[in-house]
């Protein structure tokens, strides 16, 4: 009988125990770092996590949510190795309300929200349908929320419902970043004769002032020190490639994404440098990006300091290539831009594109209020 009450007494004392805690566990794994750092302890610290089951689930997505690359990837192995073992069992009470408001939150790491979102999926199949309308202004899931709106104005067009349409389109046109929804939705609404400017909404740059080219043998145009760079004088004139006197002249560029070809604004040529120069009045000081790209390389100077300079060639002007923070202060900014020529290809069937692409946005992508100057010689 005493032996029997023992038991009975230690049964009641587990019973007491408290849940299982498992912040020592994520602050090992927290520990790790590149070439090795700290793995060993968190392969002990991964193997004590994964034996455990949903309960751990809501600690180790917050700690998901890292810069830490390392690791994010052993959390990863524990979410994944528990979610694999509980899904294939009956009765699991799943934290759903949890999950939900997870993948809802903007500021965390998109790919544990994603992760998560992939299990919702298979918890409550409807809620991505209602729930991804809703992410318009959400960095992650932008993309797609734009595309589902693209999809509803089209189904309202079929349904000639124009006022359906045009209202999805415009908040298609609104929230998109990315360059090509952007084009899609504008042309869209222009379609149902609505207004939409791509240039604003990006932010490009479209009014310059250009000049060149200047000789640059081989690829020396890039770390080549011409007169602009010290000094921008509209009314100055220079001896440009071939002895030929080269001076400013003014540019609007009509091209939706801003790109400006200068084969055909300062002549086909190649080893060469040319400079487009732009000036903006912002209405308040304020942090912003610039991004560009240029067919070979660029630089770029803003108020006179030079923020932006990379020495590749045989770049395409892809659409946002490199993103470079900037310091806009209010009023008055003044953009040179440098925009280098190489050799020609070694393939002679491959044309030699001479082109820049450049604008200002926020660090989620829209572009920021300006106006442009113009500025006369």
């Amino acid at each position: 009988m005493k032996w029997i009450a023992g038991c009975l007494m230690l049964v009641g004392l587990a019973a007491l125990d408290p849940p299982y805690d498992p912040a020592r566990e994520l602050a090992a794994i927290a520990k790790t770092g590149p070439q090795g750092e700290g793995s060993a302890a968190a392969k002990v610290a991964r193997d004590e996590l994964a034996k455990h089951g949903v309960e751990v689930l809501p600690q180790l997505l917050v700690a998901m949510d890292t810069s830490n690359a390392v690791a994010a990837n052993w959390y990863r192995t524990v979410y994944e190795e528990i979610v694999a073992r509980e899904l294939a069992r009956d009765g699991t009470k799943w934290p759903v309300e949890f999950f939900k408001e997870y993948v809802s939150d903007a500021k965390r790491v998109g790919r544990p929200r994603r992760l998560v979102l992939g299990l919702l999926d298979k918890l409550e199949p409807a809620f991505r349908a209602s729930w991804l309308p809703t992410r318009l202004d959400d960095a992650e899931f932008r993309y797609e929320a734009v595309g589902l709106a693209l999809t509803a104005g089209d189904r309202a067009l079929k349904d000639n419902n124009q006022p359906a349409a045009k209202a999805e389109f415009r908040k298609a046109f609104e929230a998109a970043r990315d360059s090509t929804q952007v084009t899609q939705a504008a042309a869209k609404l222009k379609s149902l004769s609505e207004s939409a400017d791509v240039a604003q909404h990006l932010g490009l740059i479209t009014e310059w002032w250009l000049v060149g080219p200047f000789d640059a043998p081989q690829k020396t145009g890039f770390a080549k020190v011409f007169a602009p760079e010290g000094k921008v004088d509209l009314q100055a004139k220079y001896l440009g490639q071939g002895g030929v006197e080269q001076a400013w002249k003014r540019h609007h560029e009509t091209d939706t994404l801003g790109q400006l070809d200068l084969n055909k604004q300062l002549g086909t040529t190649r080893e060469a440098v040319g400079y487009a120069y732009a000036e903006i009045d912002v209405p308040h000081e304020q942090a912003a990006q610039v991004r560009c790209g240029a067919d070979d390389n660029c630089s770029v100077w803003l108020n006179g300091e030079k923020v932006f300079g990379r020495d590749q060639w045989l770049n395409g002007t892809r659409f946002d290539r490199f993103i470079t923070p900037i310091q806009l202060k209010a009023g008055r900014n003044a953009l040179l831009v440098k925009i280098c020529q190489g050799p020609q290809h070694k393939d002679p069937e491959v044309s030699n594109n001479w082109s820049v692409q450049l604008r200002l946005c926020d660090d989620q992508g829209r572009g920021i209020e300006f106006n442009s100057i113009n500025p006369e010689r």
